[in-house]
Formats: structure tokens, C-alpha cells, sequence
């Protein structure tokens, strides 16, 4: 197997963690809120950004009222770096980059969605983005924004920072959802445990709850 051939295989496998974690949770709202799925929507308009391309989106046409998003951190050590660390990739690793684009799609959606409401005159009164709490602001403007996060950490100091940008993703979306998982021991990098000190207003299951309350109001509207 060339370089090519084996660089393309390593993002399948990373790509496809991510896929299967954004389409389980997918079938859980789905069961939950009692709709027929979550839609994969493409060239939907931001405020700055022409389009966006969305998975898990409700509804499948119109205005985007309800978003998923879900991410996974961290990947063991891949047999084809031998300079990588024994341990595998930290979780928290590429974390804070994809927060800081999730914030700026976030504000972006709802900007334009809040731009196109007013032009209608349905504007909704809850301030601007100009001015006063952006996170009060972003929460009172649709679509309903959820990011869910998967992070295999490594270490304690990994599991806080993954912590600080989950906290951090909190101020820009609805809710955020975090499990995290670590592995066993040091010599065992691919047996896990569940960590169970994720705080209470992160805890996935809580979230995901939420999430589907929320998605339940809408569909019945």
C-alpha cells in the first residue's frame, strides 16, 4: 500500500467514528421526537457564508429550526506512524478548532435566520448581536443548535481542556453534549472506561434529553 493509498485509508477510518457517532444520536432523536429523520441539507444560506452544508437538520425544507452536530476527539496510536506516541492522539487535540468554527457557523445561521425572520416582519425581539449578551442573543434565536462531542482522553490534563472548550462551545450553541472515555490502563490503549466526572449540564443522556424536548416542541408547532 503507496502513502496515498494509506493516507486515504486513515481518514476513512477517522471520517467513519465520526459518522456512526453523529448517526446514532440521529436515530435516537429520531425515535424520541417521533420524525422520520434528521436531514442532510446542502447550500442552506448563512449570514456571511453563501451556504453551508448540514447533517442531522430539521426540517428537511424551509428554514433550518433544529441543527446537529457532533464530532469525535482522539484516535489511538495508528500503525503506520511509528513516531506517535504509544498512547495515541489526545482528544483535546484538534478540539478548540473545531469550536471556534462551530461558533462562527452558529452565529452565522442564526443571524441570517434572524435576518430573514425580520424581513418578513417576524422579527424576534430579543436584542441584536451588537449589543448586550451574545450568548442570551444566539440562544433566542433559531435554529436550535446541539453539539454533541465524543473525546477518548489520555490524560487528566487532556480530559480538562477538552472540558474548557466543551464549556467554552456552551456560550455559542443551545446545549452541548460530552462523553468521554479513556483507556484502562497505560499499556492497554484500546480497552476503555466511561469517564463519570462529566458535569451535569454536559453529561450526554441529560443533553440529548433536552435535545429531544426541544425537538418534540417543534415538531408539534
Amino acid at each position: 500500500m503507496n502513502d496515498e493509498a494509506k493516507s486515504e485509508l486513515t481518514a476513512d477510518l477517522q471520517n467513519g467514528k465520526g459518522d456512526f457517532f453523529n448517526d446514532l444520536l440521529a436515530v435516537l432523536l429520531q425515535s424520541c421526537a417521533g420524525i422520520e429523520a434528521l436531514a442532510t441539507r446542502s447550500r442552506v444560506p448563512g449570514l456571511i457564508v453563501p451556504v453551508h452544508n448540514l447533517d442531522g437538520a430539521y426540517p428537511d425544507e424551509g428554514p433550518i429550526r433544529f441543527l446537529l452536530e457532533a464530532k469525535m476527539f482522539g484516535t489511538p496510536k495508528h500503525s503506520n506512524n511509528p513516531r506517535q506516541n504509544p498512547i495515541g492522539r489526545p482528544g483535546s487535540a484538534d478540539i478548540d478548532k473545531r469550536v471556534k468554527e462551530l461558533a462562527f457557523k452558529s452565529i452565522d445561521l442564526k443571524g441570517e435566520y434572524s435576518r430573514r425572520r425580520t424581513a418578513e416582519g417576524e422579527g424576534q425581539r430579543t436584542g441584536g448581536a451588537g449589543g448586550g449578551d451574545i450568548t442570551t442573543w444566539l440562544r433566542g434565536i433559531e435554529p436550535k443548535i446541539y453539539f454533541f462531542i465524543g473525546v477518548r482522553v489520555v490524560s487528566q490534563s487532556d480530559f480538562d481542556r477538552a472540558l474548557r472548550w466543551a464549556s467554552t462551545a456552551e456560550q455559542v450553541v443551545d446545549a452541548v453534549g460530552m462523553f468521554c472515555f479513556e483507556p484502562v490502563a497505560k499499556d492497554q490503549f484500546t480497552a476503555y472506561r466511561k469517564r463519570m466526572d462529566v458535569p451535569p449540564s454536559l453529561q450526554i443522556a441529560r443533553v440529548l434529553y433536552k435535545a429531544c424536548t426541544d425537538l418534540q416542541a417543534l415538531v408539534d408547532a
